[in-house]
C-alpha cells in the first residue's frame, strides 16, 4: 500500500504539471477527509451502491472529452473509509471520464470478490465470452451516461438489454429524468432492470407531484425501474438536504424494493462544498425511518440486485 501510495502521489504531481487536464474539464475536488465516525451504524451486510476508484495508472487512460478531472482515489482508500463507515460492501462504478477502460474497476473487484460489484462501460458489440468472462469477475451491469460526455446514447438500451438478459445484468442510467420524453416506452422496452443514478437528477423545487417524478415513480411501482437514494448534495438547495424528503418519502412508500443507497463517493465533479461521507451516512435513519426499511434498502436489495446471479 505504500508503494501504491507513492505512485499515486507521483502520478498527481504529474498531472498538475501536464496537460492532462484540458479547457472543459477542470479538476475537481479531492473528497474531505473523514473526520468523525457516523452516529448511525448501517446493519450488517450494508452496502453502498455507488463508488468510483482510479488506480495509481489511471491519468493516462483519461479520456480527452470529458467533463472534469479526477482526483486519483484507490480502491484502498475507498476500503479505509467504508471501514470506519460501516459499509461492508459496495458496488463499483465505472467513471466517464474513463471511457471504456475498466482495468482500474477490475483490479479493485479481483482484491475483494466476495464483497464487491462491478458496473462497467462497454461498447454494444462487446462479444458474448467477454460479458461471460466481466460477470466471472463480478461485473453485473453496465452503465449509459447521459450528464457527462460520450458513451452509449439511450436508443441503445433495448439491443444493449437483450445482449446481457442471459448473464442476469441491468443497465445502469445516469440522466435528468426533466429531459426524458417517455420514461415509461424507454422502461418497457428494455428486457432487464433499469437502475436510475441519483434521484434521476429530480428537481427538489419542483415537488414530487411534478411529471417526470411522477413517470418515474409509476416505473418504480410497476417495478421496472430501481432508483438509487444517492448523492443529495447534486440536487439539494437546502440545509441538510431537506428539500429532498417530500421525493424520498414518495419513493419509499411506493416500493422500497426497487431502492438502493449510496455515498457517490469520491463525489467527483465538485468544485465546492465537498460533503462529508459521516453526515451522509448519519442520513439513512432520516430517510428510512425504521430497521426494516433499512434492512432492506441497505441489505436485502443490493444482494437480490448485485448477488443473487
Amino acid at each position: 500500500m505504500t508503494s501504491n501510495s507513492s505512485s499515486l502521489l507521483r502520478t498527481r504531481d504529474m498531472m498538475a504539471d501536464s496537460d492532462l487536464v484540458p479547457p472543459g474539464a477542470p479538476r475537481c475536488l479531492p473528497p474531505r477527509r473523514l473526520e468523525r465516525t457516523p452516529h448511525f451504524l448501517p446493519p450488517p451486510g450494508s452496502c453502498d451502491a455507488h463508488v468510483h476508484v482510479f488506480a495509481p495508472d489511471s491519468a493516462g487512460h483519461l479520456a480527452a472529452r470529458r467533463s472534469y478531472t479526477p482526483h486519483l482515489v484507490t480502491h484502498e482508500q475507498y476500503s479505509g473509509l467504508a471501514e470506519r463507515l460501516g459499509l461492508e460492501r459496495a458496488v463499483l462504478v465505472q467513471p466517464s471520464v474513463l471511457g471504456t477502460n475498466n482495468s482500474a474497476l477490475l483490479s479493485a473487484l479481483s482484491e475483494h470478490p466476495d464483497l464487491w460489484r462491478g458496473i462497467v462501460v462497454i461498447p454494444p458489440d462487446l462479444p458474448d465470452h467477454e460479458l461471460a468472462d466481466l460477470h466471472m469477475r463480478g461485473v453485473r451491469g453496465t452503465r449509459i451516461n447521459r450528464i457527462n460526455p460520450g458513451g452509449l446514447e439511450l436508443t441503445d438500451i433495448a439491443a444493449l438489454g437483450r445482449r446481457l438478459e442471459p448473464f442476469g445484468w441491468h443497465i445502469q442510467l445516469q440522466f435528468n429524468i426533466d429531459e426524458i420524453q417517455d420514461l415509461s416506452a424507454l422502461a418497457r422496452q428494455c428486457p432487464v432492470p433499469l437502475v436510475i443514478d441519483h434521484l434521476g437528477f429530480a428537481r427538489p423545487e419542483a415537488g414530487a407531484k411534478a411529471g417526470p417524478f411522477q413517470s418515474l415513480l409509476r416505473e418504480v411501482e410497476e417495478g421496472r425501474l430501481w432508483v438509487k437514494l444517492s448523492a443529495p448534495y447534486r440536487l439539494s438547495r437546502s440545509k441538510d438536504y431537506e428539500d429532498l424528503l417530500p421525493l424520498i418519502d414518495a419513493l419509499v412508500a411506493a416500493r422500497p424494493d426497487r431502492l438502493l443507497w449510496a455515498t457517490d463517493w469520491p463525489h467527483t465533479e465538485l468544485w465546492s462544498d465537498m460533503p462529508d461521507d459521516a453526515d451522509l451516512v448519519d442520513l439513512i435513519p432520516v430517510w428510512l425511518p425504521d430497521e426494516g426499511l433499512r434492512r432492506m434498502v441497505l441489505v436485502n436489495n443490493p444482494s437480490d440486485l448485485y448477488w443473487a446471479t
